[in-house]
């Protein structure tokens, strides 16, 4: 026979592994196992309290799961900065480093080549990616 002390200890163990995790998977689980306790204190059998247990968890993970990862998982903002990949611009100074500088939008970027290219001015270049302050470009 299960007794309260078990739910209680399962509740404790699911929540402090939810907290370790935040996937939203254990949670489920400790919901299932409060459930059980009620029931356990009401007075239900073992088996209809394994029942209620794992019909609560399901449940809870398939009808909340996903409404709850909108709050724990933050949204990517998007920015401006995202419209330049794929943008492409010509090369209108070389820095003594071997970058250079190109204008995107009538804001002037340092570039610096993919694989160790040799940029030249002049040169049209296509900006794949932004890494801190400067575009990566390649010919």
């Amino acid at each position: 026979m299960v007794n309260s002390i078990f739910w209680i200890v399962a509740i404790v163990l699911f929540v402090l592994l939810e907290a370790t995790t935040a996937t939203l998977v254990c949670i489920w689980f400790a919901g299932g196992s409060l459930v059980a306790l009620i029931a356990n204190l009401l007075g239900a059998s073992t088996m209809v309290q394994i029942l209620i247990f794992l019909v609560v968890s399901v449940v809870c993970a398939l009808l909340l799961r996903k409404a709850a990862l909108k709050y724990v998982t933050p949204e990517k903002t998007k920015t401006n900065l995202d419209r330049i990949i794929g943008e492409t611009v010509f090369v209108k100074e070389i820095l003594e480093n071997g970058d250079g500088k190109a204008s995107v939008n009538d804001v002037d970027w340092k570039v610096k080549p993919e694989k160790g290219e040799a940029l030249s001015v002049g040169d049209r270049v296509t900006v794949t990616a932004v890494e801190g302050v400067k575009l990566v470009v390649k010919k």
